[in-house]
């Protein structure tokens, strides 16, 4: 567990973002993410 902690610290360090919440922003803001409607 601490060695994915650890990458997953360095590729934010690298993106230059705080935490996990503010990945997901970027994401949807570069488009590797998509909005989709709930199902139904």
């Amino acid at each position: 567990m601490p060695a994915r902690r650890h990458r997953v610290a360095a590729v934010l360090t690298k993106l230059g973002l705080r935490d996990r919440v503010q990945a997901v922003v970027f994401a949807y803001e570069v488009g590797l993410v998509r909005a989709e409607p709930p199902a139904r």
